[in-house]
């Protein structure tokens, strides 16, 4: 059978899976923006709303990515490497407890991208002329 042929539905399936992975993140964001922290006292200090933006950013890549596969899981990608070089650039040493964020949004951005990679070489491989 043409292998070509079941492209489409990895493409569907791996999509779906960093879509739905999405969703608890969109979740957790929007809980920890719409609750404050009782225990802060002192305003936040404008490098960590700096840093924490960052944050947001690759969170919107990851929204920007069920549209335009390419474009957000970049978008994200970028966006979780500057926010680590910008933190030991503005804080000095990393903290290696950053990897759990990298570890739970990290992954959605890679699906999307290899989705779409999937769906390029599908289409190429329908589109190959006939000899």
């Amino acid at each position: 059978m043409n292998q070509a042929k079941y492209s489409p539905r990895r493409v569907r399936i791996v999509r779906w899976i960093a879509r739905v992975w999405t969703l608890p993140i969109f979740a957790f964001a929007i809980l920890r923006i719409l609750t404050p922290d009782p225990s802060i006292t002192e305003p936040v200090p404008l490098i960590d709303w700096f840093l924490l933006s960052l944050w947001g950013v690759a969170i919107l890549g990851l929204a920007i990515a069920w549209r335009w596969e390419t474009a957000g899981s970049i978008i994200t990608i970028a966006a979780m490497i500057c926010r680590e070089l910008a933190w030991v650039l503005l804080r000095g040493p990393w903290i290696a407890n950053f990897l759990i964020v990298w570890v739970v949004i990290l992954p959605p951005a890679v699906l999307f991208l290899i989705a779409q990679r999937i769906e390029v070489r599908s289409t190429n491989v329908n589109d190959a002329p006939v000899q």
